[in-house]
């Protein structure tokens, strides 16, 4: 049975610079049957108001994906690095054995979004490291990030597959599932029709279990698509219940 994930169904946190959205518990909000992905244990959507900054924090044992959506994110790290992202740019921090960072809005006279996405590494530690990648905007389908090497993709410490769906208004696309494994989606933007539901912007979705998903595009649309094998989600499903 397909399982649907509201967006207004979402936790929330709610500053004067920013508003933040979190299908999974994060921060103040706490849901103990929302606690993540299997080793995907955050997912957020960010709206940061014009001059908005996240002060310098720190991170240990996290592999760290943030999408900007719109606007311009200024970025640094306590490695040394500093980027400015623009939409459609992804970058990758692995936090390792510990990093600091921040990360702002790079405009004073214009908001700036990003999703945020922290995949829980097998191993803990190491040298923290930073990358950043783009992908092609016409390619339906794209490989973001991956626990086995691919020469386009982040290559991360754990069994998961991060896709990039983009369709055009009207576009359909059969994604195949390897067998053992289960799949979530989350839309960013658009509309998007699966198994004769139809979701909107910050909807989520996991599809029955099979041996592919059949998405149809009602608007120019873009999605987050999570696999991860199902031992590890049941695994997670055992131990927040």
């Amino acid at each position: 049975m397909d399982k649907f994930f509201k967006a207004k169904e979402r936790g929330s946190t709610q500053l004067p610079w920013l508003s933040s959205y979190h299908s999974f518990s994060f921060n103040h909000y706490y849901d103990p049957a929302h606690m993540g992905f299997g080793p995907l244990r955050v997912l957020n959507e960010d709206h940061v108001a014009p001059g908005g900054k996240f002060d310098t924090h720190g991170h240990q044992s996290a592999q760290i994906i943030s999408l900007v959506t719109y606007g311009t994110m200024y970025h640094e790290d306590s490695s040394g690095h500093t980027s400015l992202l623009q939409p459609g740019d992804y970058q990758l921090m692995n936090a390792g054995s510990g990093i600091t960072h921040s990360e702002a809005n790079a405009k004073g006279n214009e908001p700036m979004g990003f999703i945020q996405l922290w995949v829980l590494p097998r191993h803990h530690g190491g040298l923290p490291n930073y990358q950043y990648k783009r992908f092609e905007e016409s390619a339906p389908l794209q490989l973001v990030a991956s626990g086995a090497p691919d020469a386009q993709a982040f290559l991360l410490d754990q069994d998961i597959h991060i896709w990039q769906l983009r369709l055009a208004n009207g576009g359909e696309l059969l994604h195949p599932l390897q067998t053992g494994w289960i799949r979530r989606l989350q839309l960013i933007e658009g509309s998007l029709t699966i198994d004769h539901q139809t979701l909107g912007p910050g909807d989520g979705m996991i599809p029955a279990p099979g041996n592919a998903t059949e998405y149809l595009a009602g608007q120019d649309s873009l999605a987050l698509v999570f696999d991860v094998p199902q031992h590890l989600y049941q695994g997670h499903i055992d131990e927040t219940h």
